[in-house]
């Protein structure tokens, strides 16, 4: 069987908008079997797709961690594969290319310089994540487009009970990048707002997180599930919630993927990161941004809430 290898590495919100590709990829060349190469931490959401047939590790390693490099070269070499879609297009991977076409011809989509199916286009950075992707994949031959099934990634049962309804909110982000977050207490202020209209606030974000929301005897109202969920936990919560609010993170881009197209999805942007590149896509997709964070009020907030009339 010929093969193809799906080369992903990079942030969370990066990996889950460039699944639109991964299935592109997999609709287009559906006799072939697809391995992907990615980080660690993204195994068990390659995991959730049933044509993905590989995952080959490939963590960041220090420059001179040389024979983690050499592994992947032999790997690669005795994989045989005939497509190389790049979906990462890093220093790192053109190095990969560099090296590798010395030893092995087979197709390479992606920006390194000399491959079979570059994508040259001198706008790519300008264009969001998603058609920056597809613009490559037509390089390769791939018109055709595909809505990824975000039912693969979702529970089928969920581990935890929480009373209907409910609004999830994801007050986190990235540890190194704060100014990515709204101030915690415009969370719990929303926190009491939804509480009035007897909803209940899911908080969800990742293990080095635990410390925001530690104040939860004084809010009956919250359901704490910081550090708890994984990939197919969001999913599942997301597709059952009545609004979704949160920072631009990686967790904020699979909840809105997952969720029910009818409800809101309110995404806060300060100038750390642009929308128009890296916006959570999909329908009810609300985007706030004030050049720094801290100033988009509660109240503008409340009143997008109120437009839904929860």
């Amino acid at each position: 069987m010929k093969k193809i290898l799906i080369i992903k590495h990079g942030a969370l919100g990066d990996v889950i908008l460039s699944m639109y590709s991964v299935f592109a990829i997999w609709k287009h060349f559906k006799d072939y079997e697809i391995s992907v190469l990615t980080e660690s931490k993204y195994k068990e959401l390659f995991q959730c797709l049933p044509f993905i047939k590989n995952i080959k590790i490939d963590n960041r390693p220090k420059f001179y961690y040389f024979l983690k490099y050499i592994k992947i070269f032999k790997w690669f070499y005795k994989s045989d594969f005939e497509w190389v879609f790049d979906l990462q297009t890093s220093k790192r991977t053109n190095l990969y290319f560099s090296i590798l076409s010395l030893f092995k011809n087979f197709n390479w989509n992606g920006i390194a310089k000399n491959c079979s199916h570059p994508h040259l286009s001198l706008n790519r950075k300008k264009l969001h994540t998603i058609e920056r992707q597809k613009d490559q994949l037509r390089a390769a031959g791939i018109s055709k487009t595909f809505n990824p099934d975000w039912n693969y990634f979702k529970s089928k049962i969920s581990k935890f009970t929480i009373k209907k309804p409910y609004a999830i909110l994801v007050p986190g982000g990235s540890k190194h990048r704060k100014n990515k977050r709204w101030d915690f207490k415009n969370f719990l202020e929303i926190i009491k707002f939804l509480e009035k209209k007897n909803i209940i606030s899911v908080l969800v974000g990742g293990h080095d997180e635990k410390d925001i929301f530690q104040n939860k005897k004084k809010y009956n109202s919250v359901v704490n599930l910081i550090g708890k969920t994984n990939y197919s936990d969001l999913a599942y919560l997301s597709s059952r919630a009545k609004l979704i609010l949160g920072n631009d993170t990686g967790p904020m881009h699979l909840l809105v993927a997952c969720s029910n197209d009818k409800i809101d999805k309110i995404v806060l942007f300060g100038e750390a990161s642009d929308p128009t590149l890296c916006a959570p896509i999909g329908k009810n997709v609300i985007i706030v941004k004030e050049n720094n964070i801290k100033d988009i009020m509660t109240e503008n907030i409340k009143n997008l809430i109120n437009k839904k009339k929860l």
